[in-house]
């Protein structure tokens, strides 16, 4: 979900324009959609309401920047939100197979292999959150994906950050080493 693109002035400028002419009126319709939309994403369940409802008008901003045309503005708006709920899912689910392929390879380099215990997943969640951002972030891209689709993301990974697959390797396990020292404290 994440993007490079950002909302400048000018574009900002037609949205409110999209709105409508005069600029107060536009400024109150603006105020008045992100309201609708963050209540749209609370009825949903999402935890972070206005995030998504500032992300769906920037999303609509740049539709409108690319030349889109926009109407009704709040049904399009709905299934912008709806695609941002969608892809928000997409990304829990990778996370939570990310999470569990980190607790397997905990479990395998913690326990014997004939203890029937397991660790708790949530447990490993709260010592991920523990964890600066970036070194959480790292963590999971590493361990996203199967086979070959994973060797390849690491390899885009170990170039995103300028250093060789091996330091990318050292660093990675710096981190499942601190989760592990976590996770059993825990």
């Amino acid at each position: 979900m994440t993007s490079s693109w950002q909302l400048d002035q000018a574009t900002f400028e037609k949205l409110l324009l999209q709105l409508s002419p005069d600029r107060e009126r536009a400024a109150a319709e603006y105020e008045r959609l992100r309201f609708r939309l963050t209540k749209f994403f609370q009825w949903r369940g999402c935890q972070e309401p206005e995030d998504f409802a500032d992300r769906t008008l920037d999303r609509l901003a740049r539709r409108l920047e690319s030349g889109a045309q926009v109407d009704p503005i709040y049904s399009y708006c709905c299934g912008i939100a709806r695609n941002l709920l969608l892809e928000a899912q997409r990304e829990r689910e990778q996370q939570n197979t990310v999470l569990n392929q980190i607790a397997q390879i905990a479990l395998n380099q913690v326990e014997p292999p004939h203890s029937a215990e397991t660790v708790p997943l949530d447990a490993l969640t709260q010592c991920l959150d523990r964890l600066p951002a970036e070194s959480r972030r790292l963590v999971l891209d590493y361990y996203q994906g199967e086979k070959q689709a994973m060797i390849d993301r690491r390899k885009v990974l170990a170039d995103t950050l300028g250093i060789p697959i091996n330091a990318l390797r050292l660093r990675v396990n710096r981190i499942r080493k601190q989760l592990e020292k976590c996770v059993k404290r825990r």
